[in-house]
C-alpha cells in the first residue's frame, strides 16, 4: 500500500524543513543522513531550506552496518545537528548514532528528524520532527522508495 506518493512526500518534507528551522532559531544547522535513504531525506530538507535562508548548511552521512557499527565522515561541531532518517522503528539505529555523535563532539543541540515514525520503540528515543506517524503491526514494513536519487514513494508491506 502506498502511504505517500512523491507529491505528498515533498509537501511533508516542506513542513518538516520549517519545523527544523523553527527549532534552530538562529543557530547554524548541520544535517546528518543515516544510511542512504536518510541521506536522501536530509539532502531534500537542505534543498528546501536553501531557498528560505542564506546560511550555508552542511549535509554529511552516517553509515550503520548490520552490527550497528557507526562510520562517521566529516562532522564538525555546529550549533545544531539534525540527525535524519527515513523510518524509525525500534529506535536502535538512531539511539546508537546519537550516542556515538555525542561521544565525538559537543553540540549545542541534537534533534532527530524522520519521514515516517512507525512506532514499536524499544529504545528511549523520540523524533522531534516527524513527517507522518503510521501505526504498524510487527509483521509490516515501511520503506522509502528512491528513483534517480530522489524520494519517490513510501510503501507499507507485509514481511
Amino acid at each position: 500500500m502506498i502511504l505517500l506518493d512523491q507529491k505528498r512526500i515533498y509537501r511533508t518534507l516542506n513542513r518538516m524543513a520549517f519545523q527544523i528551522l523553527e527549532a534552530a532559531h538562529s543557530s547554524n544547522i548541520q544535517f546528518v543522513g543515516v544510511n542512504r535513504r536518510g541521506m536522501i531525506v536530509a539532502e531534500a530538507l537542505k534543498k528546501i531550506l536553501d531557498k528560505e535562508i542564506e546560511k550555508s548548511m552542511k549535509v554529511t552521512s552516517i553509515l550503520s552496518n548490520d552490527n550497528n557499527q557507526i562510520e562517521i565522515s566529516k562532522i564538525e561541531p555546529e550549533e545544531m545537528l539534525v540527525v535524519v532518517d527515513d523510518v524509525i522503528f525500534s529506535g536502535e539505529t538512531g539511539f546508537n548514532v546519537i550516542q556515538r555523535i555525542s561521544n565525538l563532539s559537543d553540540f549545542e543541540n541534537i534533534i532527530l528528524a524522520v519521514l515516517v515514525d512507525r512506532g514499536h520503540r524499544k529504545f528511549p528515543l523520540l523524533a522531534e520532527v516527524v513527517g507522518i506517524h503510521v501505526p504498524t503491526k510487527l509483521n509490516e514494513q515501511v520503506n522509502l522508495h528512491v528513483k534517480d536519487g530522489e524520494p519517490e514513494k513510501v510503501v507499507l508491506t507485509n514481511k
